[in-house]
């Protein structure tokens, strides 16, 4: 479970049970979309944990009730260092609503920390991607899919291990998995999973877990998502063609071996990624880059001295409906530019137009000095080098050097104009090279001129 440290002020709340049992209730951490998770103490054993409470408004939601059911009893079976491990379960009797009891994680979630301090050194993140990566080739042999991995989702401990939690949304190979995921095509977070995802839950595997903690470790890495969209659809679009930017152009201390090992998770089509976290976590290691002992050592009682207010997640994880026929309707819109720019006379001039139509125009030199672009006019516009779609042209994207902001080109008449100035220079330098000779043998035929 996600665990957030909050300061004193935030205590159990009115309507919630304060004993479940032997665990009592301490303070709230986090409140989701579909649970609570509450501090709470183990008198039985005499240490901390974590619980996680159904919404009371959710008891009665048979769809929900079965979702929270299959992850208690995924929390129970799976044993792996590097996922949060399932102790107990129960139902309250006062008010009906299911609880799962968790190990207690006293650190923050990669997401908070993110949020506090910046993005993460590289040594870091490729700790944290060894760590996930042999949590979900555990989870992988067991025949489950993750499908929402997120720095949300994973928690760092005081001792410097990464931990995998949250698993309302696995998919399970079993018989009965397919009355949950009937409901839920298309379902997870825009920023982290990938396309295939977007168009049917079904089409998931192991890769769509490698892929989303691609785009979870490149956002570490770089400060920023690697697909960058105003709207779910752009985000998406972005996806279908593959384009980001290089993590070494957003932070120039990304090594070469890093940023091969980012590129291929990443990679648009499934085939062209790694075929297993165990694959991922050969690659992160050969990079030889987690030598130092991680940073986030300890931050759990730094979290808890600082009195941090509980985080509330911009868009709490849960299905929508409508996501699958939203993701396959074509919209020419998705593909429209607004483009900025002077004229030839030096005025400023708003034009829409395609990705190709864009091409063309800057290959035939009707763009000139520095373009701008934007998806949507109201929207601020920015240097047409800067979105990935136009990197081909403006040089290669791959490159540690970031791209320039305009290449003129010359137009079919200037080019006409450039040839005939070229040709009768050539031809004048030619006649002056050539007329010493020619007067040599005009005069030794007529010597007495």
């Amino acid at each position: 479970m996600r665990v957030d440290f909050l300061s004193s002020e935030y205590s159990v709340r009115q309507d919630a049970p304060h004993a479940l049992g032997r665990y009592h209730l301490l303070r709230l951490l986090a409140h989701g979309g579909m649970s609570e998770v509450y501090h709470g103490y183990d008198t039985e054993r005499a240490e901390p944990v974590a619980i996680k409470i159904l919404l009371e408004e959710l008891a009665c939601d048979r769809v929900q009730l079965y979702r929270f059911k299959r992850e208690t009893l995924l929390a129970l079976k799976l044993f792996d260092p590097h996922i949060v491990r399932g102790l107990d379960h129960g139902v309250d009797e006062e008010t009906g609503r299911p609880f799962l009891v968790l190990e207690y994680i006293d650190g923050p979630s990669a997401q908070s920390l993110f949020d506090r301090i910046g993005r993460f050194d590289v040594s870091d993140v490729v700790h944290i991607g060894m760590s996930i990566a042999r949590a979900l080739n555990h989870l992988h042999r067991q025949k489950y899919i993750h499908r929402d991995i997120k720095p949300d989702n994973i928690l760092l401990s005081p001792y410097g291990e990464a931990k995998l939690t949250d698993f309302g949304l696995v998919k399970w190979y079993a018989r009965d998995a397919g009355k949950l995921t009937m409901a839920c095509d298309g379902f997870g977070t825009s920023y982290y999973m990938p396309y295939e995802q977007c168009l049917n839950a079904h089409l998931v595997d192991a890769r769509s877990d490698i892929f989303a903690l691609g785009a979870t470790l490149y956002h570490l890495v770089t400060g920023r998502v690697p697909f960058v969209g105003e709207d779910h659809h752009e985000i998406m679009r972005m996806k279908e063609a593959g384009h980001f930017t290089p993590p070494g152009l957003l932070n120039p201390k990304v090594p070469p071996s890093l940023q091969a090992v980012l590129v291929r998770m990443l990679a648009a089509s499934p085939t062209q990624r790694y075929q297993t976290a165990s694959d991922v976590y050969i690659a992160l290691k050969r990079t030889n880059l987690a030598t130092e002992f991680p940073k986030f050592v300890a931050t759990g009682q730094a979290f808890r001295a600082a009195g941090e207010p509980v985080r509330q997640p911009v868009a709490p994880t849960q299905p929508d409906l409508r996501l699958r026929a939203s993701a396959l309707r074509k919209s020419r819109a998705l593909h429209l530019w607004f483009v900025r720019y002077r004229d030839g006379k030096g005025r400023l001039r708003v034009s829409k137009g395609t990705t190709e139509q864009i091409f063309r125009a800057l290959r035939t030199g009707k763009l000139l000095g520095d373009v701008e672009a934007s998806r949507q006019r109201e929207s601020p516009f920015r240097p047409l080098a800067e979105f990935p779609e136009f990197h081909s042209y403006f040089g290669d994207s791959d490159s540690n050097k970031p791209p320039p902001i305009s290449r003129p080109h010359l137009s079919r008449h200037q080019q006409r104009c450039w040839y005939r100035r070229m040709l009768i220079s050539l031809g004048f330098a030619l006649f002056i090279l050539g007329l010493p000779g020619v007067c040599s043998v005009f005069f030794s035929i007529f010597p007495h001129v």
